[in-house]
């Protein structure tokens, strides 16, 4: 069973899909779909390594009171 569905999209990406689909509404249809059924298959990325508690903990120096703050120090 399908369903229709209305997209609202900025001007410069829908030039974007007329030119490379001109009148092949199929073409832009299908293209949708797998674009849609690829991200949805996807998993999430995974948050850097950066942004984990040990590289926040290792960014204060061992003597200062924000590394303490951050349960590492005094």
């Amino acid at each position: 069973m399908s369903k229709k569905v209305t997209l609202n999209i900025d001007p410069d990406l829908y030039q974007n899909l007329e030119q490379r689909f001109k009148d092949d509404e199929q073409g832009l249809q299908q293209f949708i779909i797998e674009a849609i059924r690829k991200q949805l298959q996807d998993p999430p990325p995974l948050p850097d390594k950066e942004d984990d508690l040990e590289s926040y903990l290792q960014k204060g120096s061992s003597g200062s009171r924000t590394y303490g703050v951050k349960g590492q120090g005094w």
